[in-house]
């Protein structure tokens, strides 16, 4: 199979999210799949130019969102290179581009929500969930309601998932993630975490 993931940036700053992305690969290349990357950073950052995998930059994106007219042109265009899509990520421009591009065609796309719909966000971030909210009817419920399938890596993530937003609906999945083991000598850095904490 060839799957594209759609993820905001391939910065290793963002944390899980990329992490995700490169251990799912790893695992899916094992196997024969082939994997690629499409991100709303610019062509020339450093983190594309250095990730592990074919990475398609659309950036410059604009804002926080990350905005990039780029997007949903080139996936139109490149849809029928893929058996699959799967969005990593709420809450940025390329979950919904990719729900502009491939609403409605033949190519299935997915979404990794990596803990993003968990309530804690709208508990601990009120006024950050208000303007979530005022996104999410025309926006990411359109995301998950037309995905193939919407992943969640437990079943307690699933069920908190539902708390967030009355307006929910979505076909949920269980799936497994998992991480690379850690490198380096146990001794020694069981040593180093005593010696600092």
């Amino acid at each position: 199979m060839r799957i594209l993931h759609s993820i905001r940036s391939v910065n290793p700053a963002g944390g899980g999210p990329i992490e995700a992305v490169k251990q799912l690969a790893a695992v899916n290349r094992r196997s024969g799949h082939e994997i690629e990357v499409l991100t709303l950073d610019r062509p020339d950052d450093l983190w594309v130019k250095e990730f592990p995998l074919p990475c398609h930059a659309m950036g410059p994106a604009k804002g926080s969102y990350g905005y990039s007219s780029r997007l949903l042109a080139w996936l139109r265009e490149h849809r029928s290179d893929y058996d699959a899509v799967v969005v990593d990520g709420l809450w940025q421009y390329n979950a919904f581009g990719v729900w502009r591009a491939l609403h409605g065609t033949d190519t299935p796309y997915f979404v990794f929500t990596h803990g993003m719909l968990d309530p804690w966000f709208k508990r601990t971030y009120p006024l950050k969930h208000l303007k979530k909210w005022l996104y999410w009817p025309w926006g990411d419920y359109r995301v998950l309601r037309d995905a193939r399938a919407v992943f969640f890596t437990c079943e307690e993530e699933r069920l908190l998932a539902r708390q967030s937003f009355w307006l929910y609906r979505c076909r949920e999945r269980i799936v497994t993630l998992g991480t690379a083991g850690p490198s380096g000598n146990p001794e020694e850095q069981r040593q180093a975490f005593q010696d600092k904490f």
